[in-house]
């Protein structure tokens, strides 16, 4: 195997983190908007304007970091996601159910991640979850902001409704996108003889406990100080939030009785060992095993199984503790990590475990081995020699079975076992055969980290698409069918390799197809009068956010990378000289009339660009309204160099991981050069194709906002809307705003209280489009899907709030061929659509 699949192999754990930089800046994601509609429409029932609402046809990507099953008919499997909540499997259905979409942005600041879950040993209704939420407000310039701790909530109806616990008030830091999150676990867990008791192994705070007479309390007696660990803080100083800590909690069932606590316990310490309770959590002591732990699972008579690694050594173990002895069991070396293990529940001596692609199985209590070689991706033409799994959709590509999180042993039938990675969970009906088969269980589970979405109005009997997609991990689809799995994901051809990746990237000058490396798409655009044509801007996750572009002349079915970027030579921070600087990310904006012109505005890079013909060459973009020279002027400060350049946008150039929508074209400019974007203050406009802009509307729009989306009508030229998603941690929304100069003046929406996203669709005329926001209007205190068929007089509640809250919302797109259809862009739950409900008889309502 050459190195550059041995890469794609070993990164592929990095691959899911698209929220750590927000963790870290806590600069995530908002969603709960603030417009809800006063009336609805005239004649016309709630019910009955309600939209139809499901996940795009996608079936892959974001990491499923845990499984439990409950050991209670009907055996419900339940699994966690680094950002996309929790999901419950419809064994009738043979389809996953998304038990969390009932909470908005702020709950989380984003996505939902999920650090851990727990079943009730006594209960099969119970179920329990570890999340971040807004567990309290604050005031802060004028402003009321969240702050987020982790909680644990409960569920009394197999994941229908939550109500949290009370560890909120405990401030304790929970991290479901940081390191380690797929490889840990059980951090919470409910003792098997006494339901009432809690545990939960935290990352930085310790053990936690609660019964059903005592609220949220930390656990001594013995145990090490968080703080005391390897790593707890950076090297400057600053907290490490990618530390592992307490990593698990089980129980020794035999230690108990009947509504008896159990008296043995065991949880892991990463950099310390394995600790042990024999009186219920009172005293500890270190029986140490591996100082490294990750998983761990008691078997039927008392033996404690263990898996362990760290990452930083990529080394690991697997290790059995019986009548206070320690075996190392370690199936296959130490230079690797164990992620899992897993006990079969009547068989204590069979167990299994995990390390990346390999599955190991013994029936004599890790004496002997087997194990397998797990391939699950489609026919992947950079590797015509590895097996096809039939079971995977078209794009899974060869790496697919790589980045392993977790196996279980199903307790309703030990021949089959679950198994978890970064694109999804697959099962086999027998491991007791010479080689099971590991089928992959994708139906509706989405957990795709989707930024934008983009409807090019081809006519669906020509071939146009349903839909194409810009998203993290795979760049984006064309969604041919937005009902069936996408065939393949952008591969654009012609795609230079990053010089300084040569090592990774052996005999390659550019990169193969299909794109071998994980990769995101952070805009997306089209031509409007030319639906044939759109372009994309993104980067390489892993290879130094190098640029990934591409533009299409047939719809999305074939891509071509740029002929050049916009690269610029520019002085290094400390001035002592200057460097080859390349693009990173951005957005894109395509004209409607001429697809080989377009806008670049790079995240990180270069200043804002313009081509004009198809990307073969970029020219750096004129602002006539620049400020005065600076004084005194550094040339070597880039800034000062490029003062007469259009300025870079605040929210666009926190990362190429944040997608921010701040630039735009005119639909309907019959010559096709008008241009919109907005620096975060400032709103500017082009009339020639990007090379020179003039100011527009200033001051009167909102300031410091991570997602201002400028969305120009489709049928009128220089009619011009923008709405400002809250940032995660607000707790109030902003107003919906229109100009009908081309930009030059706004004014608010009188109609709309608050709108975190909008969009434009097809109307009852080509001149009169319909008009979709989420938001609130009428007083409503609980953001809400509106559709308006009169441009805002008056709105139409077309979702549920109460049970859909598109948690991570990040855009939206409506179809400007079909009226009542629009798509929703989320973080960790994939794409959304909603369409006006049909009767059985094929007739809309």
């Amino acid at each position: 195997m050459n190195i550059h699949h041995q890469l794609g192999l070993t990164l592929f754990t990095r691959k899911f983190k698209p929220l750590l930089l927000y963790g870290l800046t806590g600069l995530t994601l908002s969603i709960l908007s603030s417009s809800t509609f006063t009336p609805v429409v005239c004649g016309q029932s709630i019910a009955s304007s309600l939209f139809n609402w499901k996940s795009v046809n996608i079936q892959g990507m974001g990491y499923v970091t845990g499984l439990v099953i409950s050991p209670l008919s009907p055996y419900d499997v339940y699994v966690r996601t680094d950002i996309g909540g929790i999901y419950r499997f419809d064994v009738q259905n043979n389809r996953w159910l998304p038990l969390m979409d009932m909470f908005d942005s702020n709950f989380s600041g984003g996505g939902i991640g999920v650090e851990s879950i727990a079943v009730d040993y006594q209960n099969p209704q119970r179920v329990y979850a570890v999340v971040k939420r807004n567990n309290s407000s604050y005031q802060e310039s004028k402003l009321t902001k969240y702050k987020f701790s982790g909680e644990v909530m409960v569920s009394n109806d197999r994941g229908a409704s939550w109500q949290p616990t009370g560890l909120g008030a405990r401030n304790i830091f929970v991290g479901p996108n940081q390191a380690y999150r797929h490889n840990t676990g059980e951090r919470l867990a409910v003792d098997p003889n006494k339901s009432d008791v809690l545990y939960f192994a935290s990352r930085r705070n310790g053990l936690w406990k609660k019964t059903s007479q005592t609220a949220w309390s930390q656990v001594f007696g013995g145990l090490p100080a968080a703080s005391s660990l390897p790593k707890y803080q950076n090297s400057n100083g600053s907290d490490n939030p990618d530390i592992p800590g307490f990593t698990f909690v089980v129980f020794d069932k035999n230690s108990g009785a009947s509504n008896n606590s159990s008296q043995k316990i065991y949880v892991g310490v990463h950099g310390s060992g394995v600790w042990s309770s024999t009186d219920g959590g009172k005293s500890w002591l270190n029986i140490v095993g591996s100082t490294n732990p990750l998983r761990a699972v008691v078997a039927s008579d008392g033996t404690l199984y263990v898996s362990s690694g760290d990452s930083d050594t990529k080394t690991g173990s697997v290790r059995k503790y019986k009548n206070g002895v320690w075996t190392n069991i370690t199936p296959h070396g130490t230079n690797r990590i164990y992620s899992s293990v897993t006990v079969q529940s009547d068989q204590p001596n069979t167990i299994m475990a995990i390390s990346d692609r390999y599955v190991y199985r013994s029936t004599n209590g890790g004496s002997r081995w087997t194990k397998q070689t797990l391939y699950m991706g489609a026919y992947d033409a950079n590797y015509p020699q590895d097996p096809v799994n039939c079971s995977a959709p078209p794009y899974y590509q060869s790496y697919s079975a790589t980045g392993a999180s977790v196996a279980v042993i199903d307790p309703s039938n030990p021949k089959r076992v679950w198994w978890t990675n970064g694109w999804g969970v697959a099962r086999t009906d027998d491991v007791t055969v010479a080689n099971p088969t590991y089928k992959w269980l994708m139906e509706n589970l989405e957990e795709l980290d989707a930024n934008m979405v983009r409807v090019p109005p081809k006519p669906k009997a020509l071939g146009g698409a349903d839909l194409l997609s810009a998203v993290q991990d795979m760049i984006g689809f064309r969604h041919e069918d937005r009902n069936q799995v996408p065939t393949a994901h952008f591969n654009p051809v012609n795609i230079p390799i990053n010089p300084a990746y040569q090592w990774a990237n052996p005999k390659w000058t550019v990169y193969p197809m299909p794109f071998p490396h994980v990769a995101g798409a952070t805009g997306l655009d089209y031509s409007y009068k030319n639906p044939d044509y759109a372009a994309f801007v993104g980067f390489h996750q892993w290879q130094g956010y190098w640029p990934v572009h591409g533009i299409t002349q047939d719809n999305g079915k074939t891509w071509r990378g740029f002929a050049s970027v916009p690269s610029e030579m520019l002085w290094k921070s400390d001035k002592s000289g200057q460097q080859l600087v390349m693009p990173s990310g951005g957005q894109i904006a395509m004209s409607p009339t001429n697809p080989q012109n377009m806008v670049w505005v790079p995240s990180w890079g270069t200043w804002p660009h313009y081509t004009t013909d198809g990307g073969k060459t970029w020219k750096l973009t004129y602002n006539v309204d620049h400020p005065p020279r600076p004084v005194p002027y550094d040339p070597q400060n880039n800034n000062h160099t490029h003062y007469q350049a259009l300025p870079k946008a605040w929210a666009n150039s926190i990362s190429p991981w944040v997608s921010t929508y701040i630039l735009a074209s005119d639909r309907q400019d019959p010559e096709g050069k008008t241009f919109y974007y907005y620096d975060g203050w400032t709103f500017y406009y082009s009339k020639d194709g990007g090379a020179n802009w003039r100011k527009g509307a200033s001051g009167t729009l909102p300031t410091w906002k991570l997602r201002p989306t400028i969305v120009p009508n489709p049928t009128k030229m220089g009619d011009v809307w923008m709405s400002f998603a809250r940032n995660p941690e607000e707790a109030n929304g902003n107003k919906l705003y229109r100009s009908t100069d081309g930009g030059k003046t706004f004014t608010s929406i009188p109609s709309v209280d608050s709108c975190e996203f909008m969009t434009f669709g097809k109307g009852s005329s080509d001149a009169k489009p319909y008009i979709y926001i989420f938001g609130r209007v009428g007083g409503a205190t609980k953001d809400t899907m509106y559709k308006s068929e009169n441009m805002g007089q008056s709105w139409i509640k077309i979702s549920n709030p109460n049970v859909l809250q598109f948690p991570g919302i990040l855009h939206m797109e409506g179809d400007m061929r079909s009226p009542n259809l629009v798509y929703v862009s989320l973080t960790g739950r994939g794409i959304m659509v909603g369409e006006k409900n049909v009767t059985s008889t094929g007739q809309r309502k």
